[in-house]
């Protein structure tokens, strides 16, 4: 070989080296492998070698490289060599100790020699600098510092056997952890941690030091290893080669430690620093890496953080932008470049101004097909903007990167303000990309831009709508993300912390005024003209408003002006801070109505199904609150009624929401609460003007807190000290929040004290001198959260709670009621519900209360009038009747409560009873024999007396309440006033009140129930058309009674679906959540009136089609479908009314699309096939086939259609009837196997033939209705008084005819009558046949 020729070229493999130039043996000569005992020492005696060999290196140094005369290396021997490639060959199998000191011997090796190459080089410099000086060292270190031969070849080797043992331990390493390398197919790998021994990582990180030590020394050296520092790259690339393998390891934090992936990662950099030449190499193997590995993207990333220069990351982005997404729906080919996408954001985080050099390469991917490349562009062009804005931001410290001349950038603020719009732009126009995935991933960047104050003042706004838009998101995840913008908004705002608009409002008034009082004198003038020119033309006030706002505007623009002046006097300053300040409220302003537009929608989103909606939106409206914008009210009171919800995640984000809004210090997380009047403040806020269904939220929420202990007491005692100083309505609403809180801990109204201030305050002299029963109404509402007083006149608090009852029943009887006032009587309703309540709760003996209530109200109503019922005062007439009615109501809940209470008491009896029977049991002694008995008896003798004791409680309920008690004598009166005979109850009050309190009589008794249940429906019938309320309560009453007694209603259930149709939204909306609580609870039965359901689905109220959809929704979800047996019975009840085509279609298209199983729609097919004959017009065939084409076809559906192909055929000519057959075998191509495609090709074929031959008869059946109406008219004026009228008679004769045409026949008379002439030929016996039916109707 030539003197400069390499003795060790590197190997494609390990072993090649048995081949020439190499002629390595397997095993050396010498090598003794009788069993496995010598041969583990001929192993371990190789090691010996190397290791002497390794000592002689340290103490020879560079001279060991140096040959004889001979040509023989005394270090780098052929012995040597055979020894590491016959230990690396068989790595797999050496013990692990020896393995262990292989490993350490080959790292000792490579070390030393990177450390004598680098000695060398710094000896060599320092020789040459002290000779020639520094000049010489640089112009010199390419000629003189050249290596030997041998030293070249003693490293190559050993570096080679390095990656070689480092190569088998990777890939022993993949193989034992079930690591199996996959290109584009999900996660290529797993985490080898765990599964990976501390020896195997401890010996990778050894060879990572050592090869790390080998780049590195290579970088340095490349002058002294290799002539003009030209390198080898088969050597300089085997640290890259292993490195790759060690980074396909690196899948996590822990795998990446037990990788070395850091070290791996510092070897590439190294390289690509030294060796330019590398770089195609080294950038083809990271990108088939990316594309083959998920984890691989960010160590790219980071990798382009290390190297020195710029090229590697602008040579990936270019690479990137180079990337085919043509056909990306493969596999394969799309996970590639999901698994590089993150690359572009990864390196954008890092390095943002690079990235946004090179940015005209991504640009285009922003069109392509894959979302995952898009969403990660958009990503890091966030990353982008959020670095320029620090950028532009003074003082900011940000400086560029470094980018070399092929990257240069311009960064001065104006083109970084340029820039930052344009990719703003392009961020904001993506929040309508198509992919849900990337509309999320742009609404994350702008919550990070938001976060970091990245967004420009004057897009605020423009931000705010775009999220509020998002809101609307049909996807889960772009929803979620437009609630965390907007709330991240809200937070960064840069407007005050407080967006109460009122003060905004004002100033914005404010500033108005002084900006039109001084306007600078050119706009002055000219408004002043425009405006005198104006009202001499009568210009409308619009037209004056928007002359005015243009002179707003230029004087808005002129201030701006201002702003690049020099100097300006004080007066112009004054004026330009003005419109500034104008401006910014302004702002202020159409930020917040960005919120307060967005609340249906975040009211909306609290509804929703989905829990990440409902818990995102409550987040929102807790920082809302926080600001005190208005939305957060409602939004707040909305919330609540979340409490409901069967989701307990959902209950707790509520209750959560409600302390940190009304009684937590903001942002401490519950850790400090608010001051205590401050929180009972709080609390009357929200109760004041909150509806029933909101306060009944209200009222579970605060139970639920005062029973988890985070509600302080002291905000209960607050409020009781606030009973005596506040007025009557602040007086009712704390009482209201106290009645709410003793729903938990009745501690908190049950005490002497505090029911002296409820009479003295609440029921006493203020109470009746006001007649607040707003009041009364919420003392009664505390009342009843106390236990039952005990009689004992020496107790104090009985003695209060008996004048608690006299007060209590004052009210109940309306003794301070005006009679003239019939706002007084409906105000009184309420209040005298709760106080009967409160008497059922409190009194001892709540039926005799009651008893002397009703006895009252008698002697001033009925037994005080004269002249009769009819004279009798309406409103105390209807005070009457609520009081009778509720207290019927009570005392049949009362009753059973008492049974109730007897039968638990009865069941604890008998429960210990049979706990001693089977203790006795249990025992031998014959002695408790007798005993047993005894408690067996007894159990029996119990269980009888209970039976009869729930049958006194029925008999109580069914005769003695309605039937034979005090409540019994006025039922005669009160189904008088509801039947109105003659009409002389004209109040509306009184008749709303009386047929309530008939349905609370009704539902204590069923035989009561079914003598005026004719009276009810009656008074429905015969309710007035504007009384809405009174046919609202009748429809809801019924409800009740159905649901009590079912089988005395259903016989008026089409009654009571007829309010379908009635003419007020409110009566419908009732009536159809009364039918749809009954029928899914299976106490009505849904008969033909279904048809009246279906129709709702296209009510013009939305709730009641969201009811509608409900019904059927839950219908479907049992496990017989109902909804596929009321199909045909909605068909056909459709078919015979008036219903426009759109709604007909709309409404089966919803209910077919629950049919789900192939049977029930080859069911369907085949029945609709069979209606089809019986329609009586064109359209109804029509939506027969519409009906028919919403069904799922299967082979079986087909094959129904060509067997009833005679039912429709003649229906084909129709285009609509025709569009929707071929919709049916439309759908049928789709899944339609070989075999059938011809059959079914065939059968679409003779649908175009029938539809064409049917079209060619009707167009002649037109005709010559034409043609013979015609002849009728011009010759039958003249002969009408000639011609003797015949009755028309029917024809046996001529069958064909009538099979022909199906219908009756004409005589050949009549015809002649009819045309004038003999009938003598079969074309115009046709013709005529034709027409008959037009010639009767014509002539005759």
């Amino acid at each position: 070989m030539p003197e400069d020729t390499s003795r060790f070229p590197i190997p494609t493999s390990l072993q090649e080296l048995e081949r020439e130039p190499y002629n390595l043996l397997p095993y050396p000569n010498d090598f003794d492998d009788d069993d496995d005992a010598v041969r583990a020492d001929s192993f371990l005696q190789l090691v010996t070698l190397l290791e002497r060999g390794n000592q002689a290196l340290l103490s020879g140094g560079i001279y060991l490289f140096q040959k004889d005369d001979d040509g023989y290396d005394p270090w780098m021997d052929g012995e040597r060599v055979q020894a590491m490639y016959t230990l690396v060959r068989k790595s797999t199998s050496l013990a692990p100790s020896t393995r262990w000191l292989l490993i350490q011997a080959l790292c000792q090796a490579v070390k030393t020699l990177s450390s004598i190459l680098s000695d060398e080089t710094d000896e060599a410099d320092r020789e040459i600098e002290e000779t020639h000086g520094t000049a010489a060292q640089s112009g010199s270190s390419g000629r003189h510092m050249v290596v030997s031969q041998e030293f070249r070849d003693a490293y190559a080797c050993h570096l080679y056997m390095l990656f070689s043992v480092m190569f088998i331990m990777e890939s022993e390493a993949k193989i034992s952890s079930g690591m199996v390398k996959s290109r584009g197919g999900g996660k290529s790998i797993d985490s080898n941690l765990g599964v990976e021994g501390e020896d195997t990582v401890q010996m990778r990180s050894a060879c990572a030091d050592a090869m790390l030590s080998a780049a590195r020394s290579m970088s340095q050296n490349r002058f002294k290893l290799w002539q003009r520092g030209v390198p080898d790259e088969s050597v300089v690339g085997l640290p890259c080669r292993i490195a790759y393998q060690m980074l396909e390891s690196a899948t996590g934090v822990f795998a990446r430690k037990a990788a070395s992936s850091d070290a791996a990662l510092a070897m590439i950099a190294a390289t690509i620093d030294s060796t330019e030449s590398m770089m195609g190499t080294v950038l083809a193997a990271l990108m088939d890496l990316m594309h083959s590995f998920e984890h691989m993207a960010a160590l790219c990333a980071e990798l382009c953080t290390i190297v020195s220069t710029n090229r590697l990351a602008m040579e990936l982005i270019r690479e990137v932008g180079r990337l085919d997404t043509n056909g990306s729906n493969d596999t394969g080919k799309a996970s590639g470049i999901k698994f590089v996408a993150p690359f572009v954001c990864e390196l954008a985080l890092h390095r943002p101004q690079l990235v946004l050099a090179n940015f005209s390469h991504l640009l285009p991917h922003l069109e392509s097909e894959p979302y995952f490349l898009r969403s990660a562009i958009l990503t890091a062009l966030g990353y982008i903007v959020e670095y320029i804005g620090k950028a532009l931001k003074p003082n900011s410290g940000e400086s560029g990167d470094g980018i070399d001349s092929s990257g240069e950038l311009e960064t001065s603020p104006v083109n970084l303000e340029k820039s930052r719009s344009a990719l703003l732009d392009i961020l904001q126009a993506r929040a309508h990309d198509v992919s849900s995935y990337t509309r999320s991933a742009v609404l994350k960047a702008w919550i990070r831009l938001a976060q970091a104050g990245s967004i420009p003042v004057d897009r605020i706004l423009r931000v705010t709508r775009m999220a509020v838009d998002r809101l609307q998101d049909k996807t889960v995840i772009v929803r979620k993300q437009s609630l965390q913008l907007l709330t991240t908004l809200l937070e960064n705002n840069p407007f005050m912390g407080d967006l109460d608009p009122t003060p905004y409002r004002v100033k914005l008034s404010e500033m108005y005024d002084f900006v039109k009082a001084n306007l600078p004198v050119n706009i002055n003038e000219a408004y002043q003209t425009s405006l005198a020119n104006a009202k001499e033309n009568g210009d409308s006030v619009e037209a004056l408003f928007e002359l005015e706002q243009a002179t707003l505007a230029a004087a808005i623009a002129e201030a701006e002006a201002m702003d690049s002046m020099d100097q300006v006097d004080e007066k112009e300053n004054q004026f330009r801070s003005k419109v500034r300040a104008l401006k910014f409220a302004q702002s202020a302003l159409e930020f917040i109505d960005q919120f307060e537009n967005a609340s249906v929608n975040l009211n909306g989103l609290l509804l929703s199904a989905n829990g990440s909606d409902v818990t995102e939106a409550l987040r929102f409206f807790v920082k809302a609150r926080h600001f005190r914008l208005p939305c957060a009210v409602t939004g707040m009171r909305q919330a609540l009624t979340l409490m409901w919800s069967t989701d307990q995640s959902i209950k707790d984000e509520v209750l959560k929401a409600f302390v940190d809004v009304f009684i937590a210090v903001p942002g401490t997380d519950e850790g400090e609460y608010l001051p205590s009047p401050q929180i009972a403040n709080n609390l009357l806020t929200l109760t004041e003007e909150a509806t029933v269904s909101e306060l009944a939220s209200i009222e579970e929420a605060i139970s639920l807190l005062v029973k988890d202990g985070r509600i302080p007491a002291e905000v209960f005692s607050s409020l009781w000290s606030s009973i005596s100083s506040v007025s009557g309505d602040a007086r009712a609403t704390a009482l209201q929040v106290l009645s709410m809180a003793a729903n938990a801990d009745k501690g908190i109204v049950d005490s002497k004290s505090r029911l002296k201030i409820i009479l003295d305050f609440a029921l006493g002299d203020y109470t009746e001198e006001k007649r607040h029963w707003k009041l009364a109404h919420s003392a009664s509402l505390a009342l009843q959260r106390i236990e039952r007083a005990q009689v004992n006149p020496s107790c104090a608090k009985f003695l209060v709670l008996e004048v608690i009852i006299d007060q209590l029943c004052a009210v109940a009887r309306g003794d301070w009621c005006i009679d003239s006032v019939e706002k007084d009587t409906l105000e009184w309703f309420a209040a005298a519900e709760q106080a009967i309540g409160a008497l059922f709760v409190i009194s001892p003996e709540p039926e005799k209360s009651c008893a002397e209530i009703v006895r009252g109200m008698h002697s001033r109503t009925i037994a005080s009038s004269t002249t009769g019922l009819e004279k009798c005062h309406p409103m105390r007439l209807a005070r009457f009747f609520h009081v009778l009615g509720h207290i019927a109501l009570k005392l049949l809940v009362y009753t059973e409560a008492l049974s109730g209470s007897v039968r638990r008491a009865t069941a604890k009896k008998n429960l210990k009873m049979q706990e001693e029977t089977d203790k006795a049991n249990r025992s031998k002694s014959r002695a408790l024999n007798d005993k047993i008995d005894n408690l067996e008896d007894e159990l029996g003798m119990a269980a009888e007396l209970e039976a009869e004791d729930e049958r006194k409680v029925a008999e109580i309920a069914e005769k003695e309440i309605v039937g034979r008690g005090l409540l019994s004598m006025f039922s005669p009166i009160l189904a008088r006033v509801v039947a109105n005979e003659g009409g002389k109850f004209d109040s509306e009050v009184l008749r709303q009140t009386s047929t309530l309190a008939l349905c609370k009589f009704m539902c204590v008794s069923s035989s009561f129930c079914e003598q005026h249940l004719p009276v009810v429906f009656t008074a429905l019938a015969n309710a007035p058309a504007d009384d809405v309320t009174l046919r609202a309560n009748t429809v809801i009453a019924l409800g009740d009674l159905a649901f009590r007694f079912p089988n005395e209603v259903e016989p008026y259930t089409p009654r009571m679906y007829a309010c379908l149709r009635d003419s007020s939204t409110k009566v419908r909306r009732h009536t159809l959540m009364v039918l749809t609580h009954l029928i899914l609870n299976d106490m009505v039965k849904v008969k033909g009136q279904v048809c009246e359901i279906a129709l709702c689905l296209r009510d013009l109220d939305q709730r009641i089609r969201d009811t509608s959809r409900h019904l059927f929704h839950e219908l479907s979800k049992r496990s017989n479908n109902p909804v596929y047996n009321l199909l045909p019975d909605i068909v056909s009840q459709l078919s015979k009314i008036d219903i426009l085509k759109e709604d007909f279609r709309s409404i089966l298209s919803f209910l077919l699309g629950y049919i789900k199983k192939d049977k029930q729609n080859e069911m369907l097919m085949e029945k609709l096939c069979q209606r089809i004959p019986k329609c009586h017009s064109i359209s109804q065939k029509a939506d027969i086939a519409y009906c028919m084409a919403q069904l799922k076809v299967n082979e079986r559906s087909i094959k129904s259609l060509v067997d009833n192909f005679k039912l429709y055929k003649d229906s084909l000519y129709d285009e609509d009837v025709k569009k929707h057959f071929f919709s049916i075998i439309s759908k049928a191509k789709k899944f339609v196997k070989p075999e059938l495609k011809q059959a079914l090709e065939e059968f679409e074929t003779k649908l175009n033939e029938e539809s064409e031959l049917g079209k060619e008869n009707q167009l002649a059946g037109e005709k010559a209705a034409k043609a013979k109406a015609k002849a009728i008219k011009s010759k039958g004026e003249g002969r009408r008084r000639k011609i003797r009228v015949e009755p028309i008679l029917e024809s046996d004769e001529e069958p064909d005819l009538g099979s022909d045409w199906g219908g009756d026949c004409i005589t050949d008379k009549e015809n002649s009558v009819m045309s004038g002439t003999p009938i003598k030929t079969e074309s115009n016996k046709k013709s005529l046949r034709s027409l008959r039916t037009i010639g009767q109707q014509g002539y005759f």
